[in-house]
C-alpha cells in the first residue's frame, strides 16, 4: 500500500486504487469547501503524487468535479432503490437526497462550475450519462407510483432545479450567514430538508 502511495501506479490494479484514492480525496474536500477553495494541487499532495501526476487521470478540476458527481448518482440511485413505494412519492425523493448532502451540493454549484473549462465531447458525455441516469429513475419511479415515464422524467427534472435554489438559499456564507442568526433576520435562516420537502411536495402535487 505505501508502495502504491508514494510511487507512480503502473498496474491496472495500482491505477485503479489510485483513482479511488482521488475521487475519494476530492469528495471530501467539496464536502467542506467551496468549488473555488477545491484546489488541485491540495488534492495531488493528499493523495501523495504529485500535481503532474494528477493530470494523467483528469486534465483539469471539472472534469474531476464530474467524475465526483456522476459518482454521487451512481450512489443516490441505489439509496433510490430501498426508498421505492416504501413511502408516499414526496417522501421517496426527498429522503433520498437527504441521505446524499454532496450531491446535492454538486447539483447547486454544477451549472456555474462548468460553463466553461469542458470540450464539446467532455460536455457531451456527461449530459448523455446524466440523462440515463435520469431515465433510469424516471423507470423507477413509474413502476412504483401512479405515475407516465413523461411525467417521472419531468418531475425530476424540476427537482434538480428545486435542489438548486433550496441548496443555495438553505446555506448561506461569510457575512450573510452570521448575521441571518439576529432577531428579525432569522426569517432567512432555513433548513435544507424542510424546504426541500414543502417544494418537492408541491411539485409532487401538480402530477397527482
Amino acid at each position: 500500500m505505501q508502495c502504491i502511495i508514494k510511487c507512480r501506479a503502473t498496474t491496472p490494479e495500482q491505477k485503479a486504487l489510485r483513482l479511488t484514492q482521488i475521487m475519494d480525496v476530492t469528495a471530501a474536500r467539496f464536502s467542506t469547501l467551496s468549488y473555488e477553495e477545491v484546489n488541485l494541487k491540495h488534492i495531488a499532495a493528499d493523495v501523495g503524487m504529485t500535481k503532474a501526476a494528477l493530470y494523467r487521470y483528469f486534465r483539469n478540476k471539472e472534469t474531476l468535479f464530474l467524475a465526483v458527481y456522476i459518482q454521487e448518482f451512481e450512489r443516490l440511485a441505489q439509496t433510490a432503490k430501498t426508498e421505492m413505494g416504501q413511502v408516499q412519492l414526496t417522501d421517496s425523493i426527498c429522503n433520498t437526497l437527504i441521505k446524499h448532502p454532496l450531491f446535492c451540493k454538486l447539483s447547486a454549484i454544477m451549472h456555474t462550475a462548468l460553463q466553461c473549462n469542458l470540450t464539446l465531447d467532455e460536455a457531451r458525455e456527461f449530459k448523455t450519462t446524466l440523462l440515463h441516469f435520469i431515465e433510469q429513475y424516471a423507470v423507477m419511479l413509474n413502476e412504483h407510483y401512479a405515475l407516465s415515464i413523461e411525467q417521472t422524467t419531468e418531475l425530476l427534472l424540476q427537482v434538480q432545479q428545486v435542489i438548486i435554489g433550496c441548496w443555495h438559499m438553505s446555506h448561506s456564507v461569510g457575512a450573510v450567514a452570521e448575521v441571518i442568526r439576529e432577531g428579525p433576520l432569522q426569517l432567512f435562516e432555513v433548513n435544507f430538508a424542510d424546504i426541500l420537502h414543502s417544494h418537492v411536495a408541491r411539485l409532487v402535487g401538480s402530477y397527482q
